[in-house]
Order: structure tokens, then C-alpha cells, then sequence
């Protein structure tokens, strides 16, 4: 499921760390009924109605971003651990209750725990429901459970434990009595076209038809999946649904999730080929990104780690299809696809890349070539195009080991005599030791310049000059963890990783 706009913001490179914690304060039991559950978004005072037992050294806060607020985890130790309690629920009046939330949790190479638990009165045990430990920086997503042993003093907690990841995020809580119409959950859109899109959601059975809301715009649909047609190319859409289950019994709306159409068909001429350089946006235009496996994703790196907008592959494990839109290179004379590419070689492997093609939408993927090999600097590449179509499609697929990325970039579609990339010398820059215990020497083919050391909230924590293409920086007031360190001088800018033990 596509992460809606609060999660874009936080879940790659995060750049907004302000935290506020409201003071709970003892709050009244709350009556589940039939039709008539709790719910909590955690805006407005919602937190001040949950406590927060953090005796063993980790923290429950509301985090607020420009559209939502959530109640995120964080900690220090390794180890360290807080729960997050729901008021007291009178659950006494209802034979069977759900409850439904949404989660994300966010990690380099460690990934914390959250445990999901209830108990029956403050004297009970907490027993668990489930337990998730996983690092996802693309998704968010959310789970329903059956609750229990209901009682008239009913509450859940979510327990979260610092194992060295990022933070841990919750919202969009709901427990309601499962004779009630319960709240669609596990939106997705998939089969994306310029003009349609097939929408999707999770059921519980006793639904007679749902609302869907597309852009503001109601509709009533008494199947699902459900195909849209009609849309506008290269336009997003916001799309949240609401059952319906009969005399007058409505659920809660669902969260929200968006997706954009594909670009209408681009017309490819001997004097007029496609041309991307990932310049104009630091979101993609007209391309769709599709992860295959795993949670990694692409991204147009806005010059983080190389100079000038790039396509990026994140590094962290799984699979990703950067497609373009389709292509009318039916009247090309021989086409080929020409494009710049960098796979740095990592610690103990190098990340892949393939390179497809489809004549239609409708068609299967094709390979056209396989890059396994380590490229530090950049390379260029000319493919020759088969089976030219008036609805041609090319895609990147990076396949991650955990190593440095795929970096692509000055992407050209068109005829073999006028398709060419210039060649750009590449900056390079390396860390020793790296990992390090204290202090680091930058080496760099710049001659001259800064290095400015961040964590990963963007928080300047060291800065050097260049003299003679080297720096040395004193890391050992730094705490563990990832850093960048980027290399800015008159020849450009450049970006590495640096991890302090």
C-alpha cells in the first residue's frame, strides 16, 4: 500500500525530528457498542487520553508533521522499552470485537519490536496479540485482530523496544463491536493505467455496498475490486472507501492512500526522442515505481549523494521496477534506449540492475541486458530497442544486496543518430576507517572545499575543510549510527556514508 503524504516526509532520510508529548490526563471509561466504536486518530487532545509506562527508558509522543499527527516510539538503548495504554473500554455490551490500527517502522539495518497486547482489568496480565519486528522505508500498513476475553474494563497496549532501528509509528486506532460495519482496511490501487486503475480493500462479509471517494467525488460500488475508468493521465488521486451495511449502518472511512495515472502516450520522432534527466521534480514524471519484493523503492535523489537530480535505488534489500510511460516509437528509425548509470561496489557486494522492455501495457516484461558488476563511476549506456510499438514501455529493476545503490540518470529514447549522452567526470570520495570508533579522514578527487558531517535527521554535527583533497574529522562525540558526510567544493558535490561505532 502507497504511504500517504505525513509518511513521504518521514520514512526516507527523515528531515522533521521535532517531537511534543502531551500530559495524559485520567480520562473517563469509554463505551463500546454496536455500531458505536472508538476510534483515535491522535489529533487534537486524543493523546492525553492514552498513559504511557516508560519505566524502562523508551518513550510514547505525539509527532506532528504538516498533515497528520501519530504517536511515534523512540529510545536510546539497546533494550529500552515503553508501552502505550488505551484509556479504559467498557467492551461488556458487545458479543465480538476487532480492533484495527496502522503502522510503520523505520530502520537502517536494525529493526525494533512491537508487541500489540490487551488485558481485561488493570489487575490482569497483559497478554500478547502479535508481535512485528521488520524496517520499511516505503510502506506503512495496517493489521485488524479479534479481541478476547471482553470486559467492562477492556484495554490494549502497544509495547514498543528499542533494538537499534529508527522509530516506530501508530494511528488510526479502531476496536468496534464485529456485529458493527467495520472500517475497510488494506486499501490498494494496482493495474495502473493513464486512464484507469483497478482499487481494492479488505472485507469482513456483511457489507451490502460501499462509498468509495475518489478526489472529493463519491461513488457507490457494490463490488471489489473495483475498476475505474475515465481518469486523467498523469494525475493523482486520493482514494478512501466507507461500507455500507444496511439500514443506515455505515463504518468509519478508511485511512486514505494515493496513486497517480500514467502519462498519456508520448510521441518519439527521429528529430524529437524522450529525454529525462530527473531534473524537473524531486518527485518522478511519467515514470511509475513498483516494488517487487522487500521494502526497497526508487527515488529521484535531489544531488544527496551525487550532484544533479538522479533516479535512485535504495540499497536496503528487495526489489524495485522504475517503468516509463508508454511510447509511440513506432516511427523511429533504429531506436535505442541511451542512458548513465553507477552501482558503487558496497562493503561485501555491489546492488544489480536489468534493464526491460514490453511492446504493450498489456504485454509481459522482456529483458534486454543485466548489470551485476561494481561501476564507482559512471557509465554509459546505448541499448538497442526491439520490436518497436506505439505503446513501448522501458524499466529499471534494481535488486538490492544491501550494498551502495543504483544511480541512474540522462535517460534518452530515440534515433541511434541523434540519441548521445556526454560523458561527466565523476567525483570521488571515500571514508577510512570506516566504520569508525572516533576520528575519520575524507579522501576526495576535489582538491579544495568542505566536508559537513549529518545524521540523519539532516543535523550538522561535524565540518572540516579540505586541504589537498583530504579532511580529518573528529567523530567521537557522536553517538552510534549512520552519518553523511557530504564533500562540496568547485568541482561539484559529492555524498558518503559514514558509520560511527
Amino acid at each position: 500500500m502507497k504511504i500517504d503524504i505525513f509518511f513521504k516526509k518521514i520514512l526516507f532520510l527523515a528531515t522533521f525530528c521535532l517531537f511534543f508529548a502531551a500530559v495524559p490526563t485520567k480520562a473517563q471509561v469509554i463505551t463500546v457498542l454496536d455500531g458505536q466504536p472508538y476510534t483515535e486518530d491522535f489529533e487534537g487532545n486524543g493523546f492525553s487520553q492514552w498513559t504511557v509506562d516508560s519505566t524502562n527508558g523508551g518513550h510514547w509522543s505525539a509527532f506532528a508533521g504538516g498533515q497528520t499527527t501519530v504517536c511515534a516510539f523512540s529510545a536510546q538503548s539497546i533494550g529500552d522499552e515503553a508501552r502505550l495504554i488505551s484509556p479504559v473500554l467498557d467492551m461488556s455490551n458487545v458479543s465480538e470485537a476487532t480492533l484495527a490500527f496502522a503502522y510503520a517502522m523505520m530502520g537502517l539495518y536494525d529493526a525494533d519490536i512491537l508487541e500489540v497486547c490487551y488485558r481485561s482489568s488493570a489487575s490482569d496480565s497483559w497478554h500478547a496479540l502479535d508481535t512485528f519486528s521488520f524496517s520499511d522505508y516505503s510502506t506503512y500498513y495496517e493489521s485488524t485482530f479479534n479481541l478476547p476475553n471482553l470486559s467492562s474494563t477492556y484495554q490494549i497496549s502497544f509495547l514498543g523496544r528499542f533494538m537499534g532501528g529508527f522509530m516506530i509509528f501508530i494511528d488510526d486506532i479502531e476496536v468496534a463491536s464485529s456485529l458493527s460495519c467495520s472500517r475497510p482496511i488494506n486499501l490498494e490501487a494496482s493495474d495502473i493505467t493513464e486512464s484507469s486503475a483497478l482499487l481494492n480493500w479488505s472485507t469482513t462479509g456483511n457489507e451490502v455496498n460501499w462509498t468509495l471517494e475518489l478526489n472529493g467525488v463519491d461513488t457507490t460500488v457494490a463490488n471489489q475490486p473495483c475498476l475505474i475508468r475515465g481518469l486523467t493521465p498523469n494525475t493523482t488521486y486520493s482514494f478512501k472507501v466507507k461500507a455500507n451495511c444496511g439500514d443506515g449502518d455505515e463504518s468509519q472511512w478508511s485511512l486514505s492512500i494515493d496513486f497517480t495515472t500514467l502519462c498519456d502516450v508520448i510521441i518519439v520522432t527521429d528529430n524529437n526522442p524522450y529525454m529525462d534527466d530527473f531534473e524537473s521534480s524531486e518527485e518522478f514524471v511519467c515514470w511509475h515505481n513498483e516494488i517487487l519484493s522487500g521494502i526497497d523503492s526508487w527515488v529521484v535523489d535531489p544531488g544527496y549523494l551525487y550532484p544533479n537530480n538522479s533516479a535512485f535505488f535504495i540499497w536496503l534489500g528487495g526489489q524495485a521496477r522504475l517503468s516509463s510511460a508508454p511510447m509511440d516509437i513506432s516511427s523511429v528509425t533504429d531506436p535505442i534506449l541511451a542512458f548513465r548509470h553507477k552501482q558503487p561496489q558496497g562493503v561485501m557486494d555491489v546492488d544489480e540492475m536489468a534493464v526491460w522492455y514490453r511492446s504493450s501495457t498489456e504485454e509481459d516484461w522482456q529483458l534486454l541486458r543485466n548489470y551485476v558488476l561494481p561501476t564507482d563511476d559512471w557509465e554509459t549506456e546505448n541499448i538497442t530497442l526491439p520490436n518497436p510499438s506505439d505503446r513501448y514501455q522501458i524499466a529499471f529493476v534494481g535488486i538490492g544486496h544491501d550494498a551502495e545503490g543504483v544511480y541512474v540518470d540522462d535517460v534518452k529514447v530515440g534515433a541511434r543518430s541523434v540519441v548521445g549522452i556526454e560523458e561527466r567526470p565523476a567525483i570521488t570520495a571515500m571514508a577510512s576507517p570506516n566504520p569508525t570508533t572516533g576520528r575519520v579522514r575524507v579522501e576526495t578527487s576535489m582538491t579544495d572545499g568542505t566536508v559537513i558531517v549529518l545524521d540523519m535527521c539532516g543535523r550538522q554535527v561535524a565540518t572540516s575543510m579540505l586541504v589537498d583533497g583530504h579532511a580529518d574529522i573528529d567523530m567521537s562525540g557522536c553517538a552510534q549510527g549512520m552519518y553523511l558526510a557530504r564533500i562540496s567544493g568547485t568541482s561539484g558535490t559529492a555524498t558518503i556514508k559514514v558509520v560511527k561505532e
